[in-house]
């Protein structure tokens, strides 16, 4: 039997030593409802976003000045902490920020009104003693680092209600990162679970950021449970403000294993429209497509143009199906295929690309998602080591489950190993069915009525949400589409709507790549850790890294810039067990 993924690779939270790795607060003597959720809200994402951390337990005894000098900065990361900190330890950590440079990130907004007056102090913040509830918060600009990404006059809307401090007034220099909506649909709800709610509605604040003497601190207002799935979680729309918030506000320069802007772009159900001629406008603009085909109904002639395209390292070509209901891996609708006949169907795919003159991609995405356990044998015996599927291997489609993916337990933004199989590596970067359609082109063609027109503005909209969620979570982003979309776009209007989305992702350094590197990349950072992170005199920082990658990595390093911040990418070369690196 195949081993379990945990017992590959754990996905483990590594902790970091140096002044460099953020300080983060528990007290484990707090209710087990708070602090049951501290991983699953604050260090899974941590993990997934390569900042280097380490946990102080306030139960094991007192934050000290050492100990404070000696890291980037600290997040609150619990809720009630309030409990825990005495109010010399509060003096001792905002002495810290104003006197020292420390960053500090508080995530325990929904005990505000409890919090010590040295905290409060920092960004003179006047809290009423009663909460609100708000399950929506709006982005009004986004002229600050923390909410930069995040489109204005946006907004977000919780699965349930969340606990909002009301933050009365604050002091001159703090910014509004973003507001909590308290209109008609919230008060109504505030008054029948908090006892003498009357407010008028409006907007109150949600996250507040201050330069606090020569230290940086960002302030939420909610409690952090909105980082909860029964929330919001994390990968489904707010994460730009969980880590940029923690980028912005830490001591500099401070360095992370982030994923690179990367972006990719596939095309399902592919038979050749248009004579593949799109593959010629996605690669004037730089793209380079997954192009998943039924093979069977793929024109012969057109293998000369797709090899071209293949060997100049502009397009991949992957065996979607065999055509729409005659799938590769499985008997659509009944079951596992039996061996002579998966033998078949894997012998069929491979003189298909003998006869095209090209090799297939390591990933494999397979029509309806409906893959045989079977089949693994025959992936791997072709080094078609990443598999796209959101769901459990194995299972008829009305049947499927999805297994909680790492890191977020999402089927639309994640990586991991799957378990039967671990040597196989599953991800995806597209849009969460819960948020929207994952084909981007979905109501913006005329294709089975969905538009009445052709509709490229609105595409590039959608596409734009698509980059926009997977970066601002920390993960590549796969713009996805269906050929019988294109086919019923004139070729301009295809290079029209990745025109106007080059302007509605304009903020983003795109790097637009193939799916391989995103797949090799996002599987080398799961493997690889920052163990310890030192600057000496904040200029140089000296950085030892932990795992197995065999691909080239990037350091993404944030350095003050006035009141903003600037990152950069620093290379790291590939390799095995440990690695020291000075910039």
């Amino acid at each position: 039997m195949p081993s379990a993924p945990h017992s590959l690779l754990p996905h483990e939270h590594p902790q970091s030593l140096g002044n460099r790795a953020l300080l983060v607060l528990v007290d484990r003597r707090g209710g087990y409802t708070d602090t049951d959720v501290v991983s699953e809200t604050t260090l899974v994402p941590l993990r997934h976003l390569g900042f280097p951390y380490r946990l102080f337990d306030l139960a094991d005894g007192r934050l000290t000045a050492e100990q404070l000098d000696s890291c980037a900065g600290v997040i609150v990361a619990q809720a009630h902490l309030t409990a825990a900190l005495s109010p010399p330890e509060a003096e001792l950590l905002a002495a810290a920020v104003i006197e020292r440079g420390l960053g500090l990130v508080n995530f325990d907004g929904g005990d505000l009104p409890r919090y010590p007056a040295a905290l409060l102090s920092l960004m003179n913040l006047e809290v009423d003693r009663l909460p609100v509830a708000s399950d929506r918060l709006l982005i009004t600009h986004n002229d600050h680092f923390i909410n930069w990404t995040l489109p204005p006059g946006g907004s977000v809307r919780l699965k349930r209600p969340i606990t909002v401090s009301q933050i009365r007034s604050y002091g001159r220099g703090t910014v509004e990162i973003a507001q909590a909506v308290v209109g008609k649909d919230q008060l109504i709800f505030a008054r029948h679970h908090i006892p003498g709610t009357a407010y008028e509605p409006g907007q109150l604040p949600a996250v507040l950021a201050a330069v606090c003497g020569q230290g940086r601190v960002v302030q939420f207002a909610f409690s952090p449970r909105l980082w909860h799935a029964d929330f919001l979680g994390h990968g489904l729309g707010l994460d730009a403000l969980f880590w940029r918030a923690i980028a912005w506000s830490v001591r500099k320069p401070f360095v992370a294993t982030m994923m690179p802007p990367y972006v990719t772009l596939r095309v399902d159900d592919a038979i050749g429209r248009h004579d593949f001629r799109y593959a010629d406008v996605l690669s004037q603009r730089d793209y380079h497509p997954l192009i998943s085909c039924f093979i069977e109904q793929v024109p012969a002639d057109l293998a000369p143009m797709m090899r071209a395209h293949w060997e100049a390292g502009q397009a991949d070509w992957d065996a979607h199906a065999l055509s729409y209901y005659r799938l590769i891996p499985f008997d659509f609708g009944v079951g596992e295929y039996d061996e002579s006949q998966l033998a078949a169907n894997f012998d069929q795919v491979d003189r298909w690309y003998a006869a095209g003159g090209f090799r297939p991609p390591r990933t494999a995405y397979f029509h309806w998602g409906e893959i045989g356990l079977r089949a693994l044998p025959h992936l791997k015996a072709r080094g078609r080591n990443y598999v796209y599927c959101p769901y459990q291997l194995g299972q008829l489609k009305w049947e499927r489950q999805p297994p909680h993916w790492w890191p977020y337990g999402l089927n639309s933004l994640f990586y991991d190993y799957h378990p039967d199989d671990p040597e196989l590596y599953n991800l995806g970067g597209s849009l969460p069915r819960n948020l929207m359609e994952p084909d981007v082109l979905t109501g913006c063609t005329v294709w089975g009525g969905d538009n009445p027109t052709n509709d490229m503005t609105k595409a590039a909209q959608r596409a734009a949400t698509a980059i926009r969620l997977a970066l601002d979570s920390g993960f590549f982003a796969e713009v996805t589409t269906h050929e019988q979309k294109l086919g019923v776009l004139q070729l301009g209007d295809i290079d029209s709507w990745l025109a106007r989305l080059e302007g509605e992702v304009a903020r983003y350094p795109l790097r637009l790549v193939g799916h391989e590197q995103a797949a090799d990349y996002t599987k080398a950072r799961d493997e690889t850790w920052i163990t310890a992170s030192n600057s000496v005199d904040s200029q140089m920082l000296t950085l030892e890294l932990a795992g197995h990658t065999n691909v080239p990595l990037e350091l993404a390093v944030f350095e003050n810039d006035g009141q903003t911040v600037r990152e950069r990418w620093c290379p790291v070369p590939a390799f095995d067990q440990t690695c020291q690196v000075t910039l």
